[in-house]
């Protein structure tokens, strides 16, 4: 299984005092060691993450924990992602972003399809997110496609948590964490 963290060293520091719970079975989640080292591509250069691993210590699954500017399965943090998809939404083709963000067409017609195919799952999630963080939000209306809807009630939902958690991480790591990958994934519900 995956985790998202948007705090590392608070996840590092929860998991070796072992307030971590396994989201399968709620066992007591422990270290257990590293995913191998990658790179991930960011907008500007490269960064270098080495994924933690834990272990339940009821149900024996090992889970991956990842902070959240790292999309699951991608090699392309979140911030680049998150440029596609809002370009997307506001009708540019998957062409015409590759050449923007300095990647292969067919990676950037990948992002936009998978998340087109998850779009409305995300949508519901991020708004019972936002109405969760801020039940006095005004709702909103289409944004002309399934994937222009999830994108903007995306952003909604990240300023929601921003504002009420102050949160200081950038929209679309919280996107990511809300999403449970923001492309693949199980969406988080709100507490």
């Amino acid at each position: 299984m995956l985790a998202i963290t948007i705090k590392p060293d608070v996840v590092e520091a929860d998991l070796a005092v072992g307030r971590l719970r396994c989201p399968g079975c709620e066992g007591r989640l422990s270290p257990w060691g590293f995913a191998r080292e990658r790179e991930v591509r960011m907008l500007h250069g490269a960064r270098l993450v080495s994924p933690r691993r834990a272990r339940c210590a009821a149900c024996e699954t090992t889970h991956v924990l990842l902070p959240a500017w790292s999309v699951p399965r991608r090699r392309d943090g979140a911030e680049v992602i998150g440029h596609a998809l809002l370009a997307s939404a506001q009708g540019d083709g998957h062409r015409t972003i590759a050449a923007r963000l300095e990647r292969p067409p067919a990676t950037v017609r990948g992002w936009l399809r998978a998340f087109a195919g998850r779009a409305e799952a995300v949508r519901c999630c991020a708004l019972r997110w936002a109405y969760a963080l801020d039940p006095t939000l005004a709702s909103s209306g289409p944004a002309g496609s399934p994937l222009a809807d999830a994108v903007g009630a995306l952003g909604t939902a990240a300023r929601a948590g921003q504002l009420a958690l102050g949160v200081h991480a950038s929209a679309w790591e919280l996107a990511v964490a809300l999403t449970g990958g923001l492309l693949h994934g199980r969406p988080r519900d709100p507490p």
